[in-house]
C-alpha cells in the first residue's frame, strides 16, 4: 500500500506554505493503513513566493495502529504552514471530480508552524470574518470548512436546521441556494406537505415491511401502515439547498425505520427525485 500510495506523487521533494481550510477529522481506511487528509485554502511557491489562490490537499498515510493518538499530524483550521511535500502526478480529470485532485501533495514532514507569511495573513485575516445572510426565515452564517451558510430556521412550526452551499467553492455568496430556500418556504405548507405524500408514495411499502420484521413487535398481525399514518409520523429536521436550487431534505422517520433518516430529493425546478432512507 506505501508504494502504491506513493507512486502517485513526483520524486522531487518540494517546500511550499499553505493555509489550512480545516484541521484533520478522519481517514481513509486501507487494511493496515489509515490515509487521513486536510484541504488548504492557498498556498505559497516557496522557490518564487507566489500566492496561489486554489484549493488544494495534503495527505499522508499511518499505521491504522489502535493504540495511536490522533492522525499523524496535528492541524488546526487556518494554521499557516511550511512543509516538505511531493506533488502529486497529474492527471486527466473526469467530470465529477473536483480540480483540487490535480493540487494534491504527499506530506512528508511540517518544517514550520505558525508562519508569518503576510499574503497568507492578510488572507487568514480576511477569511476568518463571519459573512451572514438575513432571510425572513432566519439568518445564515458562513461555514467556510464545509461551504455553505448554516442557519436554525423556523417555520411552519417546525424548527429544523437549513444549509445553503455557496455559488462556489470557497465562495461567500450562495444566492442560488437562497433564492431556492426562499421561494420554498414561502409556500412551505404545501412544500412540506407534498414532499410527506411524495415519501409515502415510495416508502410506505418499505416501512411495513420493516414492521413485520420487528422482533420486539408484540402483535401477531400489527396493524399496517397507512400513507396516512406516515405522513402524519414524519418531520423534518434537515434541509440542505444547492446553488442550482436542487435540494435534499430530512425527515424523522417516526421510528418506522427503527431511527433511520428518510432523505427527499428534489430537481433544480423543485420535482422530487428520490426518496430513501439514511444513516
Amino acid at each position: 500500500m506505501l508504494k502504491k500510495f506513493e507512486s502517485g506523487f513526483e520524486p522531487e521533494e518540494i517546500e511550499i506554505t499553505v493555509l489550512l481550510k480545516e484541521k484533520c477529522n478522519g481517514a481513509a481506511v486501507w487494511d493496515e493503513w489509515l490515509q487521513p487528509s486536510v484541504n488548504f485554502i492557498a498556498s505559497i511557491d516557496n522557490d518564487t513566493g507566489e500566492l496561489v489562490k486554489q484549493e488544494g490537499h495534503l495527505e499522508w498515510l499511518i499505521r491504522n495502529n489502535p493504540d495511536r493518538n490522533g492522525w499523524g499530524f496535528d492541524f488546526k483550521q487556518y494554521g499557516i504552514y511550511r512543509l516538505l511535500v511531493r506533488k502529486a502526478i497529474p492527471k486527466e480529470l473526469a467530470p465529477y471530480e473536483s480540480a483540487y485532485m490535480n493540487n494534491r501533495y504527499m506530506l512528508i514532514k511540517i518544517l514550520e508552524e505558525d508562519v508569518q507569511n503576510d499574503k497568507l495573513l492578510e488572507l487568514k485575516e480576511e477569511l476568518s470574518k463571519p459573512v451572514m445572510i438575513d432571510t425572513p426565515y432566519g439568518k445564515f452564517e458562513l461555514d467556510r470548512s464545509m461551504s455553505w451558510f448554516e442557519a436554525e430556521v423556523e417555520c411552519g412550526g417546525y424548527t429544523f436546521t437549513a444549509y445553503l452551499e455557496t455559488d462556489e467553492d470557497n465562495g461567500d455568496t450562495a444566492d442560488g441556494a437562497c433564492e431556492a430556500f426562499i421561494k420554498a418556504l414561502d409556500d412551505f405548507e404545501n412544500f412540506d406537505k407534498s414532499a410527506k405524500e411524495f415519501a409515502a408514495e415510495n416508502l410506505v411499502d418499505l416501512a411495513n415491511d420493516w414492521l413485520e420484521s420487528d422482533e420486539e413487535n408484540e402483535e401477531d398481525e400489527p396493524e399496517p401502515i397507512t400513507e396516512e399514518k406516515f405522513i402524519e409520523a414524519i418531520e423534518i429536521s434537515e434541509m440542505t439547498v444547492s446553488p442550482d436550487g436542487s435540494m435534499s431534505l430530512f425527515y424523522s422517520d417516526g421510528d418506522m425505520f427503527w431511527g433511520h433518516v428518510i432523505n427527499i430529493t428534489t430537481e433544480e425546478d423543485g420535482t422530487f427525485s428520490d426518496a430513501d432512507i439514511a444513516g
